[in-house]
């Protein structure tokens, strides 16, 4: 058993807004991360709201201190791609693929999410807080395309045990080099070398997913075009 810096909340807002706070006015270790039973505002990428069951799944934060120019920050969310890819794996659930831009898909539903979230100081970006949302053993999804580890395995999990998992597994992702971690969710990309379609910059568009690239940007195949696509100006339709 390893030791893990992570604080408690049995209710809170969002992790991440708490964790911003506390790292902002803090000195924190470099690896700490704050867990909640409850998030009252979670929040997914575009102002989403992340929608989870109170107390049967993980929803947490982690910290990573001077993480680089802000210009090339994908690699985080790689990183916590995998730490997910890597934690599920590890509870026997091994068939997970990422899908561009910060989600883990099982099949064509959804069992993790990322929002990555940056403390920018004298233009530096001093902390990166990574939100990390993965159902655990929630059963019932009402619309939602989603499913959850005990959904697949049907076994249900200890919640504790999964986020000291989930603890490890990112922290050794993070020191992984950028192009190890770019190969990695290559070789899990949801889709790749599929037909999707994308709503583009105001057009509707039918493309084969290629690659994702070293900058955080999906490369794609439209028609016998190449194109480099944008995760804020493009949107995932089917």
């Amino acid at each position: 058993m390893g030791t893990y810096n992570i604080e408690f909340l049995a209710e809170v807002d969002s992790t991440n807004a708490y964790l911003r706070k506390k790292a902002a006015m803090h000195l924190l270790p470099a690896e700490y991360a704050v867990s909640a039973s409850m998030q009252l505002r979670g929040k997914g990428q575009h102002g989403k709201v992340w929608d989870s069951q109170p107390y049967v799944n993980v929803t947490t934060s982690f910290i990573v201190k001077n993480p680089g120019k802000i210009n090339e920050l994908s690699w985080i969310n790689s990183a916590a791609a995998m730490a997910i890819v890597q934690a599920l794996a590890h509870y026997r659930l091994t068939k997970a693929s990422i899908k561009w831009p910060n989600d883990v898909y099982v099949g064509d539903r959804k069992i993790g999410g990322i929002l990555t979230e940056n403390i920018v100081v004298n233009g530096q970006v001093a902390t990166s807080v990574v939100g990390i949302g993965v159902n655990v053993n929630q059963l019932k999804f009402g619309n939602y395309a989603a499913t959850s580890l005990a959904a697949v395995t049907g076994v249900e999990t200890d919640i504790t045990a999964f986020l000291h998992t989930l603890y490890d597994c990112f922290y050794a992702q993070i020191i992984r080099s950028k192009e190890e971690l770019l190969h990695a969710v290559n070789q899990r990309l949801y889709k790749k070398e599929e037909n999707v379609i994308f709503e583009h910059e105001g057009r509707t568009i039918t493309c084969t997913v290629k690659c994702l690239l070293k900058n955080g940007n999906l490369a794609i195949m439209d028609g016998k075009q190449w194109l480099e696509i944008e995760h804020h100006k493009t949107k995932w339709i089917k």
